[in-house]
């Protein structure tokens, strides 16, 4: 019986423990298979569950000028946002949000009704009705601050600037060109909340830290912008334009110092102007260049060896057939005239007949190398190819058309950079607006330099070709660019418009254009202007264009420090001498010894503007200080190396000025006086 029992119990041991076992094995079996089998889905679905990611927008990276002051900056401002499910009394709440916020009491109520854990109110709101919010005290309601794109300048570079929508991404210009370096990275906060969805962790839970979008700075000079938008504005308004634009460039490297384009906008409200308000005109529309195109076609003239500067054309005074078409000058007197004179009075008969000169491919191939036919790359939105004809396509009098620019189009930027090729010896450079780009930690990620293409014409015609079109703003065409101490190169240029319909074109409607550089031997700055269809003043380029590059150009060598040489300083201070009855002869009442030194005098006389005085003696430079009432220290003997008051800056009254000398061995180079680099961008 014993025996039995023991027997008995021992299988129910056994048979537990094999239970045991298969139940021990489903329990391991099951926990592998949700542990690890299972596990990465399963824990992908508890958070979701139970872990919710409000993402919030990074500060947006700053668009800064050549100088580095602030184009395009993103500011904190408040936002409403709410969780749904944690809002109570939600009838009572709405109506005091409703009225706090003006949004309708319907909307909010939706709002609230959502079943989920994060809704926006509205997104951008003032500081003071954040405020009023917060006081109601609100449960699930909160103020949510996110970096809203600010341009401090309103108007200014709006074109090239762009602007930014409301979910921070560019739409528009730089903004939408660099969106990429400029956005940064999201961040994204973890809301921990139970089976209820009520929250129970959430300050300081999985914070993501954002990243800083990088920096950009621009080759745009704000003083220069400034005024390049102010005169354009001026004469577009006057002319009654439908549109303008100027680029202001540096012919020697490329780099964009001002674009500018009429009418304007605020990317602060962008939303409140009509698309083609938007555009860049400077580098998406497309223009029949006129008789800016003369300059370059004469430069590939001489340089094929069809003409010289004397050779001899007869205008016919003002009036050519060839081969059924009709050419016309604006006067009837253009008779005899030589290459020089044809740029000089802009005759489009004579220009006709140096086109005719060429072979097409030969013209056409011409074109080409001045870059026109091709996108510039200077890193902006929409630029544009500009339209010349495949060679199939031409007319026998095709060369003629083309020569004065009829028959082809250009873009603004293409022009500048063929310009700038004429201005800085005969070579093309690429273009460019970015100058630099800066990552949230100071470091430099890209960097421009200068890149010169390709040499288009020698330096022998190139000089040539400067002359000619100096001769324009001396007396010709562009006399309305002219400066007092500066030579200036240019060329004018009236366009006529296409009926994009018929091919023919408006007898009404006209583009102005006007391009220029200066200083004439050693160009600092080049510039181009056009007028879309204006219908006020005149639809000349010498009219109602020159007169902007002029303003531009005298205002902007004075804040370059770029100054005129020795003898243009003399001859201007002879000029206002005359002008106040007062002689600029020596007084030797308040002269001093010229061979002392550290000596001092006062100069009795007019205040006015400082002239440079670098290779002067000592006797010259006290010649011209004459017309000054200031106290002059002298220093050493010889020539002049060094003055205390800048060129070009405002003299006062018994304010010291101290001139340093050296002996002869350092005799300032004279030569270098006619183009003085006092500052180089």
């Amino acid at each position: 019986m014993i025996r039995v029992w023991k027997t008995t119990l021992k299988l129910r041991m056994i048979f537990g423990f094999i239970v045991i076992l298969i139940f021990g094995g489903l329990l391991i079996s099951r926990a592998f298979d949700l542990q690890i089998i299972e596990g990465h889905g399963l824990r992908l679905l508890a958070r979701e569950q139970f872990h919710t990611k409000v993402y919030f927008t990074p500060e947006r990276g700053n668009i800064y000028s050549s100088n580095g002051s602030i184009l395009a900056a993103s500011v904190n401002v408040p936002g409403i946002a709410v969780d749904p499910l944690m809002v109570g009394h939600k009838l009572r709440n709405a109506e005091k949000l409703s009225k706090i916020t003006g949004i309708g009491y319907e909307k909010i109520i939706k709002i609230l009704n959502r079943g989920i854990q994060f809704a926006w109110i509205k997104r951008r709101v003032s500081g003071q009705t954040a405020k009023d919010v917060e006081k109601q005290g609100i449960g699930g309601v909160i103020i949510v601050k996110q970096p809203v794109r600010y341009y401090p300048n309103g108007t200014l570079l709006a074109h090239v600037l762009g602007f930014v929508g409301i979910d921070d991404n560019g739409l528009s210009g730089i903004e939408y060109k660099y969106n990429n370096f400029l956005k940064g990275n999201k961040r994204a906060l973890k809301i921990l909340h139970d089976g209820l969805g009520q929250y129970i962790f959430i300050r300081g839970f999985g914070l993501k830290k954002a990243t800083h979008g990088d920096n950009i700075y621009l080759t745009i000079n704000k003083q220069l912008q400034f005024i390049t938008q102010y005169y354009l504005d001026k004469e577009a308004k006057a002319a009654d334009s439908k549109g303008a634009f100027a680029i202001l460039m540096d012919p020697n490297t490329g780099a964009i110092l001002a674009m500018a384009d009429y009418p304007d906008f605020n990317p602060n409200y962008y939303w409140k102007y009509s698309a083609r308000y938007w555009r860049n005109r400077a580098v998406t529309d497309d223009f029949e260049p006129g008789s800016t195109m003369k300059p370059f076609v004469v430069a590939a003239a001489l340089s094929e060896g069809l003409v010289k500067p004397d050779t001899i054309i007869d205008c016919r005074h003002g009036t050519y057939n060839i081969d059924g078409i009709t050419v016309n000058d604006v006067e009837n007197w253009f008779g005899r005239f030589s290459v020089n004179q044809i740029v000089e009075y802009s005759s489009n008969v004579g220009e006709c007949q140096i086109g005719m000169k060429f072979k097409k491919a030969q013209l056409y191939g011409w074109f080409s190398l001045w870059g026109f036919g091709h996108t510039p790359r200077a890193g902006l939105l929409g630029e544009a190819n500009g339209i010349i004809r495949p060679l199939n396509e031409w007319s026998e009098v095709g060369p003629c058309e083309m020569a004065f620019g009829q028959g082809i189009s250009v873009t603004g930027l293409q022009e500048i950079v063929g310009l700038s090729a004429i201005a800085n010896g005969g070579r093309t450079v690429k273009p460019y607006i970015i100058k630099k780009i800066v990552n949230a930690y100071g470091k430099v990620i890209y960097k421009a330099k200068p890149k010169y293409l390709r040499r288009i014409i020698t330096p022998k015609v190139d000089r040539e070709v400067k002359y000619m079109m100096r001769l324009v703003v001396k007396g010709g065409t562009g006399q309305y660019a002219k400066l007092i101490d500066f030579k200036v190169s240019g060329k004018t240029g009236t366009g006529q418009i296409a009926d994009p319909k018929t091919g023919k074109y408006y007898k009404n409607k006209y583009t102005a254009s006007f391009m220029a550089f200066v200083p004439y031997r050693h160009p600092k700055l080049a510039m181009i202007v056009v007028q879309q269809e204006p219908s006020k003043i005149s639809y000349y380029g010498g009219a109602i264009s020159a007169p902007v590059a002029g303003s531009v150009f005298r205002n902007a060598l004075n804040i370059l420090n770029i100054y005129p040489g020795r003898s243009a300083y003399i001859k201007q201070l002879k000029t206002r001498a005359n002008v106040n009855d007062n002689s600029l002869a020596l007084n030797p009442q308040n002269m001093i010894n010229p061979s002392s030194a550290n000596s001092e005098s006062l100069l009795i006389n007019d205040s006015g503007v400082m002239p440079n005085l670098k290779g002067d003696t000592i006797r010259q430079a006290l010649k011209i200080l004459m017309k000054y009432k200031l106290a002059v220290k002298i220093s050493g003997s010889g020539y002049l190396y060094y003055q205390s008051v800048k060129p070009g800056t405002n003299t006062d009254k018994g304010k010291v000025i101290v001139l340093k000398f050296k002996p002869e061995m350092y005799k300032y180079n004279m030569s270098d006086l006619k183009s003085t680099k006092k500052s180089k961008k």
